[in-house]
Formats: C-alpha cells, structure tokens, sequence
C-alpha cells in the first residue's frame, strides 16, 4: 500500500498537479484593482450601448465617447457572468483559471497526440502553463491584457489540438477565429492550421483537401466578419481597430508621434527585448541593495523560457506535422511584433506578445525532444519555471507597478 502511494506520488500527474496547486497559491498575493475593460464592455452590450462609461485604461477616445479597442471574444464570454455579477464583482480571475485548466487538458491530449510519454507531457504542459508568460496572464488576469492573452492562447491551443487530432475543419476554424477574436496575431497561426488539415487529408484525395481548406476558412471567415463589423460600428471602417485612438504616455506616446504603430525604427528595441534582456530588478534607495520590484519591460525569451530553442532541433518526417509551415506561422507572427511601437509592457517574467505563437512553437519543441538524447531539455523547463516562481513568490508586491496603470 505503502509503495502504491508512493509511486502514485512520483507519477508526472501527480508533479503537475502539485506545480498548478503552487501556482494558484502564488496567485493570491496579486491583485489589480478596478474592474476588467472586458467586463465593463459586458454591461455596456446588456444595456444596449458598444461605448462605455468608463475604465481604468487603456480606453480609446474617438468622437467624445470612450471605446473598448481590443477584439470582443473576451468580453462575449464574460457575457453570462457580468449579467450575474455586474462589471466590479465579476469573477474575471476565476474564468481565467477555469480556462488555464482547459488548456491544461488540451495540451496534455495535443502532447499523447505526437506521441510524448507520460512524464514528457507533464513537463511539456508544466513548461507552457508554467514556465512562459501564461502563468502571469492568468495571475494578473483582471487586467484587460492578460485576459486577453489567457483566452486567445486557450482557444489557439483547442484549435491545433484538434487539427493534429480529430482533424474536423469547420472546429478548427472556429477555435481559431474565437482566439483571433481576442489576439489578432493569432491569423498567422491558419499557416500552420492550413498545411497540417492538407496534409493529413492527401490520402483522401484533393477534394477531401479542399474540402477541409474551405471548412476552416468558412468558419474562421464568418468571426472575421464579425471583428470587421464590430470595428465599422465603433470606428471609421472596418480595418480601423481604435488603437490609434488610445491615449499614450512618455516614450510610447513619442514613438507613435514620430514613428507610428508599426516601423523599422522599432526592431532594435523590440530584437533585444525579446531575445537578449534578463529581468530587470529594480533596487531601493539609497544604498541600491535590497531587490524590491521588477519593473514592466520583461524578461527575453532566452532567460525566461530557454526551452523553446528545442523547436530548432524539430523534424516532420514520420508525423503528421508540417514543420515548414509551423516555423513559419511563428515567423511571421515575431516580424510582425518585433515592428510594432510596444514590446508588451507592461509584464515581468515573460514576453507576453509570444502566447501569440506559442501553442503553435509548443508543437516545435515536443518535435524537438524526440531528437534529442536523454533528458538533457528538461533542466531548461526547470529554469523556467523556477525563474517564474523566483519572480512571482519572492516579490508578491509587484503587482503595486500594475495598479497604477
């Protein structure tokens, strides 16, 4: 009986069960305050209005009345709860974990579907729920960004779950339009959804492709259709999403006045940032000893996440994955955010624009651990999600800098 338990104890469920228990208790010590812009945008839908009255950030201004800028999933899925709750109590954290465990089951399922034993898919699950930015999204999930996040990864992770799996096309549209419906970055992702239904179809012949071509795009169509309406009914047309209309602040406001949203000008910045930067470590005064914050700038992929340069190792002979076209789905969503005027503050650990290719790079790496001998990945899931808790625990009041925003 004895022994029983103890090997149950040893089994990776039971490692990524005890992991996602200290999680949510590092959780509790982070709060933001005022309500979530999503829930707020819930309210002004149930009293008949697309404006809103109010918010704490982050509002766009455009023709005397304030707009909620970002896609409208989020706020659609918050819909039942806010009818219940009202916008101040709404429960924005608690979805955000009820979500966080749905990711965690597809992810498990996506990891059986490309073959990873059991104790590889608990640390290939732990490595995304907890060694990445996700874990801080869901944390500081009352904050309009990290929900945000939290919803569009969880979607996207059901969307390659189930092309690699099942493979019902018009499903796969579907969970990626409701992830593009809260990240726009989120498109680029139909590359790699696109190759993978293609392919797994070639043995049905090229109607069975097409067919499945035309079930995804046709649902991923109809929410892009609906983004495109929802824009032409708040702003000028319907490419004008609104974030031109939000207010700025010091260097951001400088960069857009100069430079715009989108420009060359910003790759320095945004390259190290996302490949290069350690995290920043702010020192109290006035000896400049005693570590007291991180501030919002982040922390690089490399440091904060160096597992996923397994991806590299990756090879698609033998599997039903198009590596090709994975990389290149992450590709163009890392040009896209490395021309773009803000790298994602504010955030500590992480690079939280990359959740936007991530649940298709997860893929990559778990390639990546079949080739390479032993265990050698694993201490770099290790770091990860230590690096996180270092972070998260050891500085509980972090989350001061995010209540001023």
């Amino acid at each position: 009986m004895r022994e029983e338990l103890l090997s149950r104890l040893k089994s990776p469920g039971a490692w990524l069960l005890a992991l996602l228990v200290v999680g949510v208790l590092v959780s509790f010590k982070t709060r933001m305050d005022g309500p979530n812009l999503y829930a707020l945008q819930a309210q002004a839908w149930l009293q008949g209005r697309l404006d809103v009255s109010q918010g704490p950030h982050d509002l766009a201004l455009h023709e005397g009345k304030a707009w909620v800028p970002f896609p409208p999933f989020p706020s659609a899925l918050l819909l039942p709860v806010v009818a219940v709750t009202g916008p101040e109590r709404a429960p924005v954290r608690g979805v955000a974990v009820l979500l966080s465990l749905l990711a965690g089951v597809s992810l498990w399922r996506l990891f059986t579907r490309l073959e990873l034993r059991p104790r590889e898919r608990a640390w290939m699950t732990c490595a995304f729920l907890l060694g990445t930015g996700f874990w801080a999204c869901v944390l500081w999930s009352s904050g309009v960004w990290f929900f945000a996040h939290v919803v569009a990864s969880t979607f996207l992770i059901l969307a390659v779950t189930e092309a690699l799996g099942r493979g019902r096309a018009v499903l796969v549209g579907l969970w990626v339009g409701l992830a593009f419906l809260s990240r726009q970055l989120i498109v680029y992702s139909l590359v790699f959804l696109l190759a993978v239904l293609w392919r797994r179809a070639e043995e049905a012949g090229r109607r069975r492709q097409l067919f499945q071509v035309v079930g995804l795009l046709g649902a991923f169509g109809l929410c892009a259709l609906v983004y495109l309406a929802y824009n032409a009914a708040r702003f000028e047309g319907p490419f004008d999403t609104g974030y031109a209309y939000i207010p700025l602040g010091d260097y951001l406001q400088a960069r857009v006045e100069k430079y715009g949203l989108f420009h060359l000008a910003y790759l320095p910045f945004n390259f190290i940032s996302m490949f290069l930067e350690g995290p920043h470590f702010i020192f109290s005064a006035p000896r400049q000893l005693q570590p007291i914050a991180v501030d919002g700038i982040g922390t690089s992929l490399t440091i904060a996440s160096p597992f996923v340069f397994v991806a590299l190792a990756a090879r698609g002979s033998g599997t039903s994955v198009p590596v090709r076209a994975a990389w290149a789905s992450v590709l163009l969503a890392l040009g896209h955010m490395l021309l773009y005027y803000n790298n994602g503050f504010v955030q500590l650990n992480s690079h939280r624009f990359c959740l936007d290719f991530l649940p298709v790079l997860m893929v990559l790496v778990a390639l990546g651990t079949k080739r390479i001998s032993g265990e050698r990945w694993k201490p770099l899931v290790g770091w990860a999600v230590g690096l996180n808790l270092f972070v998260l625990a050891v500085f509980p009041h972090l989350s001061r800098a995010l209540r001023r925003l």
